[in-house]
């Protein structure tokens, strides 16, 4: 299984679990548990995506990496989870303490997009969504807006993503470059995450350090 290479602080929200009978969540805690297990054995690479630019108007961002993944935490989230958890991540320490935070991840695009990662000169914006049925891959980055010490990012989450459907429940992640020389030098940005249906999610950080 391909493994990133680095994190982020992670803003995670969870939501309570509602009450629901006790077979169901019975079961929808076994479905979870056998996806965990499932992903760690899924493995390997699939779809290869090349390092491409996407145009927002300004600024720029460009695809690093997507996929599934399982966090440590699958079991205290619970089965019926919505929430979306993003990160930014500045640095290699950042980023390794990202991968850290998985129990299996399968990825799709190149191998080696994380491998031409400048933390000098690039920072990393970073989500995922707990849980969504394993399909295609359905998390995406659609615009960045930068207005000074604030960056609004917008994520979309695909309903009827293409692509076989396994009966597992996993979270699909995103992660998207972007230039430091967008952000004011030395100072904090609140980068605001955005997806429709929840409310936004704000990381602070420093991605231009100077």
């Amino acid at each position: 299984m391909d493994s990133f290479e680095e994190q982020s602080n992670p803003v995670s929200t969870r939501s309570t679990l509602p009450a629901l009978p006790s077979l169901r969540l019975t079961a929808a805690v076994l479905l979870l548990a056998f996806g965990v297990a499932s992903l760690m054995a899924w493995g390997g690479n699939g779809d290869v995506r090349p390092l491409v630019s996407v145009q927002s108007g300004l600024p720029d961002f460009r695809y690093v990496n997507s996929g599934w993944v399982s966090p440590l935490d699958w079991e205290e989230a619970g089965p019926f989870a919505a929430e979306l958890r993003p990160f930014v991540i500045v640095s290699q320490e950042e980023l390794d303490s990202f991968e850290d935070g998985f129990i299996s991840k399968r990825s799709y695009g190149n191998s080696t997009s994380l491998g031409r990662i400048e933390f000098g000169s690039s920072a990393l914006l970073a989500a995922y969504y707990v849980w969504r049925p394993a399909r295609g891959d359905p998390l995406s980055v659609v615009d960045l807006d930068v207005e000074g010490n604030r960056a609004v990012v917008r994520i979309e989450l695909d309903e009827n993503p293409q692509g076989r459907e396994y009966p597992y429940l996993f979270a699909p992640m995103i992660m998207v470059a972007v230039e430091r020389t967008l952000f004011p030098e030395g100072e904090p940005v609140q980068f605001v995450f955005e997806l429709t249906g929840h409310p936004p999610i704000t990381v602070s950080a420093t991605p231009n350090p100077g």
